[in-house]
């Protein structure tokens, strides 16, 4: 009798606690993005994500080279290249109550496909030596749709959570060739964004509750790149590439005017510094492959790299992401005279440590393993279609429920499940 009781009693002050919490918890669970090396995607356009990612060594088309390495222009000649991608996740957050009976609670994300468009072109002045590059490239994104569940004693109170994102940059670079074996590009790189959530868990809540974060418009940021391309014969061939932070202006929300409170919430988030190392290894003239070893700076980003805990007035420091190294192969082969195969794999450290993972709900971008493969049909000796399906197995990340104060409520645990996979449709023309 005095088990029974003591457990009514656990279990009723869990209920009140959790249901205090409800507009808390609303706040982390505005986004599910689109899945990449944290906020970034590990690949961009059909041919460059059916590699893996794998190209800032190698000279193999024009998307991927101003994604992650535009001195490999150097080594194409005149080149439109168009792609579109397909993204799609399955998203689930569980919240579990320990004590006698405890029950896992199970909300689940209908996102949908979330469409990424890329585009880049390459043009040869007359000038043998110098090229000019331009890309428009669909860096990061997300789409989050959340149901409303009434039997979930954390979530049942928050209605429907919904949010949207995406992220544009346009490199333009300037490439030369410096000699017969090394060449050289650089250029700025402008971005757009647009973040709107439902609930902005970033902003300072008042009177325990978080502001809509609907009320914005796109913003613009910029940054740098400069890379380099070494051939230093017909076989091997070798790659880096550095890319600034982008740095964001400050994202602006117009809220409903409240007493002590200004009617605009501003918000920091700046895309990180990558810096790319790859190489290219051709044994022959039907066979090409391919390494990239990237490092993403999250943990020095504003937002992303900042701390995840709540600051004294109740907002949210950052995520608390860890930088990330990743690991990319590829291989792409002639099949026939009209037709080529590509393979790859990627692999990341660890994004989104465990002290973080309740700041992360909904976010968890963390991607560990992904398997990608596709190829290309040369319609002729001038346009090429091409085709990419990437899969990356499941993740996911789980951690106590946090209070405002920082204090971490024993016996409970919020979790995140998370797999996606891609299709990735591209054409390239050369003239």
């Amino acid at each position: 009798m005095l088990s029974f009781r003591l457990w009514v009693e656990h279990m009723s002050i869990s209920v009140y606690l959790f249901r205090s919490l409800v507009p808390l918890s609303a706040a982390f669970l505005f986004v599910s993005m689109a899945t990449g090396q944290g906020v970034f995607l590990p690949a961009t356009g059909a041919v460059n994500r059916s590699m893996g990612g794998a190209t800032a060594g190698a000279a193999v088309e024009s998307i991927g080279s101003m994604a992650w390495n535009p001195a490999t222009i150097s080594g194409l000649g005149n080149e439109v290249g168009i792609g579109f991608e397909g993204l799609y996740s399955d998203y689930q957050i569980d919240s579990t109550f320990a004590g006698v009976g405890s029950t896992t609670y199970t909300m689940s994300a209908e996102n949908g496909v979330s469409p990424v468009p890329t585009a880049a072109w390459v043009y040869q002045l007359r000038n043998p030596n110098v090229k000019l590059g331009v890309g428009m490239l669909g860096v990061a994104g997300f789409s989050s749709n959340f149901p409303a569940d009434p039997t979930n004693p954390l979530l049942g109170s928050l209605g429907r959570v919904q949010g949207e994102a995406v992220f544009y940059q346009i490199p333009m670079v300037f490439s030369l060739r410096l000699s017969d074996r090394l060449a050289i590009a650089l250029g700025p790189t402008l971005a757009m964004g647009r973040l709107s959530l439902n609930t902005n868990f970033f902003a300072r809540p008042t009177n325990g509750k978080y502001p809509s974060g609907n009320g914005t418009r796109y913003h613009f940021g910029g940054g740098a790149q400069l890379g380099l391309y070494y051939t230093p014969d017909r076989c091997w061939s070798f790659g880096a590439c550095i890319k600034t932070p982008t740095w964001m202006e400050t994202f602006r929300y117009q809220v409903t005017p409240q007493p002590g409170r200004p009617p605009v919430d501003k918000v920091n988030f700046d895309l990180p510094m990558v810096v790319t190392l790859g190489t290219g290894f051709r044994p022959n003239r039907d066979l090409l492959l391919t390494t990239d070893l990237r490092f993403t700076d999250y943990n020095n980003t504003e937002g992303f790299g900042d701390p995840a805990q709540f600051e004294a007035d109740g907002k949210v420091s950052g995520l608390g992401w860890k930088s990330v190294i990743s690991a990319h192969v590829g291989a792409r082969a002639r099949l026939s005279q009209k037709c080529y195969g590509s393979a790859g794999y990627v692999y990341c450290s660890k994004l989104i440590p465990d002290e973080s993972a309740f700041f992360n709900l909904g976010s968890d971008l963390g991607y560990r393993h992904g398997v990608t493969f596709g190829g290309t049909l040369m319609c002729n000796s001038c346009l090429g279609l091409s085709v990419a399906y990437n899969y990356f197995p499941e993740w996911g990340s789980a951690g106590p429920l946090v209070l405002p104060n920082n204090f971490e409520v024993p016996g409970t645990t919020i979790s995140q499940r998370v797999s996606a996979q891609s299709l990735t449709l591209g054409l390239n023309v050369a003239y």
